[in-house]
């Protein structure tokens, strides 16, 4: 195949996938949510670079994800099931068992930290709920090329998040804060290892 047929065949793929949102800008309601929780936690990772990101917030990945899908399968029961798409449901499902995974995990702890946070990883997870918000409610057609396309936007979505990383300038997570300021109460108080000076008693 030509590149220019390829290069045009990414640029339709691309147009339809953005292309319900201005058909029908009521989806910036869902999405517009979604892309601000996604930024304000890659803001505060990126700015707090040693601080992971932790089972409890794993947790609320999950759920967020399984909140979303909830409103994308009623959708696709709404008003006598007109909507319905097996291709859809069938997608929805496979989404929520990979949420409900992220969920039982993360009360778990089954697998090691470093592969949970990843697959519970704000990227991840709210790419997946933008994916599902724009497929459900926005009629996107998943084709060849569309499903190409999507691949291409994740990875570029990954660069952005590089990137934020190396924008902002980070610092050390506040625990480091609470250590020293734990120190410097025992030094007020005359407790670092003499008790006051009972400790001479």
């Amino acid at each position: 195949m030509p590149i220019g047929e390829i290069l045009a065949n990414l640029g339709n793929g691309f147009a339809d996938i953005f292309k319900p949102i201005f058909i029908d800008p009521s989806l910036f309601w869902y999405l517009g949510p979604i892309l601000l929780f996604w930024l304000v936690l890659e803001i505060y990772f990126s700015k707090y670079k040693k601080e992971e990101l932790g089972w409890n917030t794993a947790l609320g990945n999950g759920l967020s994800v399984f909140w979303v899908l909830i409103i994308s399968m009623k959708y696709l029961f709404d008003n006598h099931m007109e909507n319905f798409e097996w291709t859809k449901f069938i997608a929805l499902i496979a989404i929520m068992l990979y949420a409900t995974f992220i969920v039982l995990n993360a009360f778990s702890h089954k697998l090691r930290a470093k592969v949970s946070f990843l697959l519970a990883s704000p990227t991840a997870t709210y790419f997946l709920s933008g994916l599902a918000i724009i497929w459900t409610h926005g009629k996107l057609e998943i084709t060849r090329w569309v499903l190409i396309d999507l691949v291409i936007f994740y990875g570029f979505v990954l660069i952005i998040d590089l990137i934020l990383k190396k924008l902002i300038k980070g610092k050390e997570s506040g625990m480091g804060d609470i250590g020293s300021g734990k120190d410097e109460f025992k030094e007020t108080a005359g407790l670092d290892g003499n008790l006051g000076g009972l400790g001479r008693i």
